[in-house]
């Protein structure tokens, strides 16, 4: 289901809607069904309290998963802030050295800008790419070979490059570490439960299932709407890219 991830705001609520709905319809329609109604009509005594303890478990997990998403998110736009704020500290320090140094560190900047552009969009699913950290092996290795007459700034670009790996290290953590399929199962049988629950409370009247189920289905499709919005920030329709890395690395 990623490509959820892509669909625009508007779009991705109409099509959850439409999710959320056909199940809602279902749900109205069980009392009508002969094999079944006795069995509503049975679970009617037990509802209310049913109802309730469904509603506040859906209430608890929606809050609890959005919360750690939205940390997440957080974490996210922090980390690739600190990156390209170290990035552009690199190619500072890099053009304080004559030539050809110079070009030297300037190019393996922009080439480690270019490598994490490159990786940014399998980042999710296979993690960091062998080019950026050759890259930044490479870096190490120009750093640790400034001549006598450089190493004045040697601490600083070690440093530089310490909080670069540190910063892109988080970057692929919080890429890698998503609302995993057993969150979103236990999420939607809560809501399953919910709209079931519903369904018993109403299961005389027609109209007032109708109305009641038709708020579920608005709770619960935004809900999703705010999970899977929030969820994996470097992908998406609004997904946070590279591009305050690259920018970085060309000085702009």
């Amino acid at each position: 289901m990623t490509w959820l991830y892509f669909l625009s705001f508007p779009l991705l609520f109409l099509v959850l809607l439409i999710l959320t709905g056909l199940v809602s319809a279902a749900l109205w329609a069980l009392p009508k069904l002969r094999p079944v109604a006795p069995l509503m009509r049975w679970g009617k005594t037990m509802s209310p309290v049913i109802q309730g303890i469904c509603g506040t478990l859906f209430v608890l997990a929606t809050t609890f998963l959005s919360s750690s998403v939205w940390t997440a998110e957080d974490k996210a736009y922090e980390a690739v802030a600190i990156e390209a704020r170290q990035v552009r500290q690199l190619r500072t320090l890099a053009h304080l050295f004559p030539e050809p140094r110079r070009s030297e560190l300037v190019n393996l900047v922009s080439e480690y800008a270019g490598q994490t552009a490159a990786e940014w969009p399998a980042m999710t699913e296979a993690g960091g790419g062998r080019g950026a950290e050759q890259v930044l092996t490479a870096l190490y290795g120009a750093a640790v070979s400034l001549a006598a007459s450089e190493q004045m700034l040697s601490g600083e670009i070690m440093q530089a490059l310490n909080a670069v790996g540190d910063a892109r290290e988080r970057r692929l953590d919080i890429a890698r570490n998503s609302v995993n399929a057993d969150q979103w199962v236990v999420m939607l049988i809560l809501a399953l439960m919910l709209g079931a629950a519903v369904t018993f409370v109403h299961v005389e009247e027609d109209k007032a299932r109708a109305v009641a189920l038709g708020l579920v289905t608005v709770m619960v499709a935004t809900a999703l709407l705010l999970m899977i919005m929030h969820d994996r920030p470097f992908i998406g329709y609004e997904a946070l890219g590279p591009e305050a890395i690259v920018a970085a690395a060309k000085g702009l």
